[in-house]
């Protein structure tokens, strides 16, 4: 075999390769409404996404634009969009009208982390910052909970209001850390104090009710 031949052959093995390590998988993806896009929704995307209605993809690394940008699976960037959906684990920011993370781990290094920023915010088990009108954590919250309304299941960190006062504060299991608010409700607190007008803490706080401060230490 030529030298030229040889090289040929090492040149087409190199691309093969390549060509195999990048299957399914797409620095561009552009979505009228799925699946109505390019390429389809079982590509992972690394790079920018425009979803012009709704778009789909599985893993999403880079930047994501859109009306209804879905990610079934992981999400890792930055997504801006007028309702923002990841189904899986969630590695960064969601700015829209309302951000979705519906991802349920609960070991600490196999929770969503990120910051949610819009009306209304969703998260399952979740570190870091929710602000909006309205944000909800359905399992364990480790950070901060800023808005008008907010809940969640189990809160270690901050929940608080808009203007620090003007917010209701739910926590339907445990608080460790602290709610400020108008409102503010716990089942019980392991640690930590309420400030507002209404402070509830059924079980082993200061008082079951107290105004302006309630706690346990």
């Amino acid at each position: 075999m030529t030298r030229a031949a040889t090289l040929a052959v090492c040149m087409a093995a190199f691309a093969a390769a390549l060509c195999s390590s990048a299957a399914n998988s797409t620095p561009v993806m552009v979505s009228l409404v799925a699946p109505a896009q390019a390429p389809s929704w079982n590509w992972d995307v690394a790079g920018v996404r425009l979803s012009l209605v709704y778009g789909d993809c599985r893993d999403f690394t880079g930047f994501d634009v859109g009306v209804v940008p879905r990610t079934s699976g992981e999400f890792t960037g930055l997504g801006v969009g007028g309702v923002n959906i990841v189904n899986g684990k969630l590695r960064g920011i969601e700015l829209g009208l309302v951000n979705w993370s519906g991802y349920g781990g609960v070991a600490p290094g196999d929770r969503s982390v990120g910051v949610q920023y819009g009306i209304a915010n969703y998260a399952d088990s979740f570190v870091g910052l929710q602000d909006g009108f309205l944000s909800i954590s359905t399992g364990m919250l480790s950070g901060v909970q800023y808005g008008y309304v907010n809940c969640v299941n189990d809160l270690v960190g901050v929940q608080c209001g808009s203007l620090i006062v003007l917010g209701v504060n739910v926590v339907y299991g445990s608080v460790d850390g602290c709610q400020i608010g108008i409102f503010n409700y716990a089942q019980s607190m392991k640690w930590g104090a309420q400030i507002g007008l209404l402070n509830i803490i059924c079980d082993n706080g200061l008082f079951p009710v107290l105004p302006i401060l309630n706690g346990a230490f």
